[in-house]
């Protein structure tokens, strides 16, 4: 009969303390990616992280270089997650911006939180060139797609579009050759990442010599596939989850716009629990499909996030229009 060598104590002491590290470390310290295709900067344990990256144009065949896309994710009574895509970013109707809305309009304070809880978060998704990753070098001069907010969005506004008391001619940052490096920088503030100081450069580069460009802008992912119907949920299964998550049937009256505007945080567009959620959950999809028509109530249910969006893509369309 074998004997089982018990651990002493300073063994058992020094295997206790890794584990408690381990475990007491951020989440975001693995690098661990939900896609391989995607990147994120690594943050160190206060919750700061840099990198140097470069918005690469649209594939050749698709419209614009960048999709964008709604998006839910909640915790129900249940302690069952709900992460998924949300219809309306592919102009159908979604379940649970429907019981939202009727839980905002019933004007009672509770169910106002309540739907403020489980309301849409606004992301965007572009390719993206790693110019400098500090923690991790053997991402440099690779191609990755890229999962950001309207906080970094409103960045690219505004070198796109800029306040005309700058005296400053537009530039399109995701031009490879007259556009410009961004420098992500993150910190945590309140408890959640915030990229407020990051910013773009002044001077226009170039990603690469005539082969390098060609090379890399072989390399950019289809943004076209990512906003497929295909990976949106149909109206009945998303119901079905959303009732599983919440242990009550979701209601069936109301518009399926937000009652409620839409938050502009970073961290609600960026980040999500670090949780077990089912493989048909991932969070990578849609962007701005052609618009069915809208009653009267939908209208003016229309979130200002939304109405930014319609002349952001008006203004760009003219501009790409008035360059050709």
């Amino acid at each position: 009969m074998s004997v089982v060598k018990k651990p002493s104590r300073t063994e058992y002491l020094a295997a206790l303390r890794n584990k408690v590290q381990e475990i007491s470390s951020p989440k975001s310290n693995t690098h661990k990616q939900d896609d391989e295709r995607y990147w994120k900067p690594e943050k160190d344990a206060t919750g700061k992280g840099s990198a140097i990256i470069r918005f690469l144009p649209a594939k050749i065949g698709e419209e614009y270089p960048f999709v964008q896309m709604h998006t839910h994710a909640f915790q129900g009574p249940t302690s069952k997650w709900l992460i998924d895509n949300c219809p309306t970013s592919i102009g159908e109707t979604c379940p649970v911006c429907k019981a939202n809305t009727a839980l905002w309009n019933s004007g009672v304070d509770a169910d106002k939180k309540l739907a403020s809880s489980r309301k849409r978060k606004l992301i965007y998704i572009s390719n993206i060139l790693v110019v400098t990753d500090p923690k991790h070098p053997e991402n440099n001069g690779k191609v990755f797609l890229f999962k950001y907010g309207k906080k970094i969005f409103d960045m690219v506004k505004d070198m796109l579009f800029p306040d005309e008391l700058m005296n400053r001619t537009p530039v399109d940052p995701f031009d490879p050759e007259e556009g410009v490096n961004f420098l992500l920088r993150v910190i945590k503030k309140d408890g959640f990442p915030n990229y407020d100081k990051s910013e773009f450069e002044t001077t226009p580069s170039v990603i690469g010599d005539e082969d390098e460009m060609a090379a890399i802008l072989d390399k950019m992912y289809s943004l076209n596939e990512i906003i497929d119907p295909s990976h949106f949920k149909s109206y009945v299964d998303l119901k079905k989850r959303f009732d599983l998550v919440t242990g009550e049937t979701s209601v069936e009256d109301g518009d399926s716009a937000q009652g409620e505007p839409e938050s502009n945080s970073e961290t609600a567009t960026i980040e999500k629990p670090q949780l077990e959620a089912p493989a048909e959950a991932e969070v990578v999809k849609a962007t701005k499909p052609a618009r069915k028509p809208r009653t009267e109530s939908a209208a003016a249910n229309t979130t200002p996030d939304d109405t930014d969006s319609d002349v952001f893509f008006a203004n760009l369309a003219k501009q790409s229009q008035g360059a050709k």
